[in-house]
């Protein structure tokens, strides 16, 4: 036991340890029995703690960063995928894979090489299935499990479907993911099929790890391509979301664990379109400003950055054009420039030879040769 606790205790935030790896520390590390009659719930607390800190060390983070780098690239350059990044809320947590068999009572699904929480891709697909044939089901019947919606979606037993669910990962900008939990059973043996429960049992405590952080969850379109092909990825997404925002995903979801932050993912849902959308924009700037001529391009900047903003164009233009070292010299701009002036001239209604229009127009005229 000595032995265990000088191990466990090396085990802490920021020593570079290169063995802390959350998932062998409690898969392997257990020296003797920690639950049962003759277990030691001490070791148990402490290969949990040495998890959480594991969770935590540097060189485990870095390492993870740069898988998640190329997962997520991966991810990015499928055809017809979809991604978002969900959050818990800030006092809930979720648990995945608490009732597998373990040796500590409790387990958890961990990523089996970097030892992070992970959401198995088909545990997100079981739980999007169940939530479209009970809640959208009841409302357009071919989302049920036998109609043709959720068959397409989903699969048969005889047949997959045309949508890929991707393992959910964490984020590595998630602090310390791994929390110490808590669970108290008042009826231990009436749990375990031994005895009738009784107002005399005595209650005990089961320590066990929770996760909080941000997940990235993505669906792929595997069928065949047609128009249609995203929207029926689209609708997947919405499908998994509505099921982790409303019923929330792994253990003790009945006691507020496994969901995520609707509104949080709103507000960065939201701030992402509003960023996309100035991106796009810009983009649109950038290639209109390819598409023009050099002179055009002059123009173009010199009317922006000019500091009369209230001027009309044409007088910005004209006045330009007078100036002895003005901006347009070389003699082919600025009859460009002038062909622009007279334009809106035109249009203005004031290509007339009476005043104030009048030398205007005979300016513009001798630099068209006109």
């Amino acid at each position: 036991m000595t032995a265990i606790r000088e191990k466990l205790s090396s085990l802490v935030p920021h020593r570079g340890k290169r063995d802390s790896h959350p998932g062998l520390l409690l898969q392997r590390y257990l020296h003797e029995s920690a639950t049962g009659d003759d277990g030691d719930p001490e070791q148990k607390r402490q290969i949990l703690d040495a998890a959480i800190n594991a969770s935590a060390n540097p060189e485990v983070r870095e390492l993870y960063k740069i898988a998640y780098r190329r997962w997520k690239q991966e991810i990015d350059h499928k055809e017809l995928t979809t991604s978002t990044v969900l959050q818990t809320p800030e006092k809930s947590r979720l648990i995945v894979g608490l009732g597998t068999e373990n040796v500590l009572e409790t387990g958890i699904r961990l990523h089996h090489t970097y030892g992070m929480p992970i959401l198995p891709g088909s545990a997100l697909k079981g739980l999007a299935a169940h939530y479209c044939d009970q809640v959208w089901g009841e409302q357009e019947s071919k989302f049920k499990n036998d109609g043709e919606y959720h068959q397409l979606l989903f699969g048969t037993t005889d047949e997959s479907g045309c949508i890929i669910f991707h393992d959910g990962w964490l984020t590595p900008d998630s602090p310390s993911p791994l929390k110490l939990d808590v669970m108290t059973p008042h009826h231990p043996k009436w749990l375990d099929g031994s005895e009738p429960p009784t107002d005399f049992d005595s209650p005990i405590p089961v320590p066990f790890l929770s996760v909080a952080g941000r997940f990235h969850v993505a669906v792929s379109w595997y069928g065949p391509a047609s128009d249609k092909a995203v929207s029926w990825r689209d609708m997947a997404m919405t499908c998994l979301r509505d099921a982790l925002f409303n019923w929330g995903i792994g253990g003790k979801t009945t006691s507020g664990y496994g969901v995520f932050d609707e509104e949080k993912w709103k507000a960065e849902e939201a701030k992402r379109q509003e960023e996309a959308e100035k991106k796009r924009v810009v983009a649109e700037k950038e290639a209109a400003l390819a598409a023009m001529s050099p002179i055009e391009r002059s123009i173009k900047e010199f009317l922006e950055g000019h500091p009369d903003k209230q001027a009309k164009e044409s007088i910005k233009l004209l006045k330009e054009l007078e100036k002895p070292a003005g901006r347009f010299q070389d003699a082919e701009d600025r009859k460009v420039v002038a062909a622009r002036i007279k334009a809106a001239m035109q249009r203005d209604k004031e290509w007339k030879d009476k005043e104030p229009f009048g030398n205007r127009k005979n300016f513009i005229e001798q630099i068209l040769g006109e």
